[in-house]
């Protein structure tokens, strides 16, 4: 039993008894945390704010073997902006559905930890198209946790490819054009988007912007994001009037 400290961002709540919740943190030293906030549905909790989904902070827990307990919380970002706007909240809260599929109990990643706080700033404050930030998010979330697709050679025959191909999300990568595949088919800037996108510092997706490729490499992505993590249900339209 044990009482500790460590940032995190709620990535999901749900009500729990009269007024306690359960809430799912993500901590960059722990990874998923599953915890308890006891009384915090009373209007005068001080817990009361910090465990609304998107919520960033310190967090305070008690640790009872495998079970954690919310004592209190520093409340360091809100992203209110987020909030404010259906389409950008609807990317959000689909961030958070992806989180919560690939985040694991005592597997600490603090490298996509910092990488949503960013990406939730550029999607909160930023003037970018919420599609593109959320392209940028999907693939280095699927990158940190191992399973980018490979796009520089042939899944099939192993050529190496350097143009045009075929992008089979079910094969995990590229497929040549000589090689015999039902997947769609992919441009080489959009190919070298998937590719290269995931490799460099998160905030260089903002040069992708001026890439007219770009919702190209957007809708492939997702359908391969589909095929991995099943997440048809809960990822917003791709793009919005503005954004086509």
């Amino acid at each position: 039993m044990s009482s500790f400290s460590t940032p995190a961002l709620v990535v999901r709540r749900a009500d729990y008894s009269d007024y306690d919740r359960m809430v799912t943190l993500f901590s960059p030293e722990y990874g998923r945390i599953d915890a308890i906030a006891r009384g915090c549905r009373r209007p005068k909790s001080p817990l009361l704010n910090a465990v609304e989904p998107f919520t960033s902070g310190e967090f305070q827990l008690y640790r009872n073997r495998e079970r954690f307990t919310l004592e209190q919380c520093q409340i360091s970002e809100s992203y209110f902006d987020l909030r404010a706007d259906y389409d950008r909240l609807l990317h959000g809260a689909y961030w958070l559905k992806l989180l919560d599929a690939v985040l694991l109990p005592d597997a600490p990643m603090p490298r996509l930890f910092l990488t949503t706080l960013r990406a939730l700033a550029y999607l909160s404050y930023g003037e970018l198209p919420p599609a593109l930030v959320t392209m940028a998010f999907e693939m280095h979330l699927m990158a940190q946790n191992g399973m980018s697709p490979r796009m520089d050679a042939c899944m099939l025959c192993g050529k190496p490819i350097d143009g045009d191909a075929r992008f089979d999300a079910w094969r995990d990568g590229a497929v040549c054009l000589e090689c015999r595949s039902p997947a769609p088919h992919i441009s080489n800037g959009a190919r070298r988007i998937i590719m290269k996108l995931p490799r460099t510092d998160f905030d260089k997706f903002t040069m992708v912007n001026d890439r007219p490729e770009w919702p190209e490499a957007a809708r492939l992505f997702r359908g391969y994001i589909n095929a991995r993590l099943h997440m048809e249900k809960f990822a917003p339209p791709l793009f919005g009037e503005a954004e086509k």
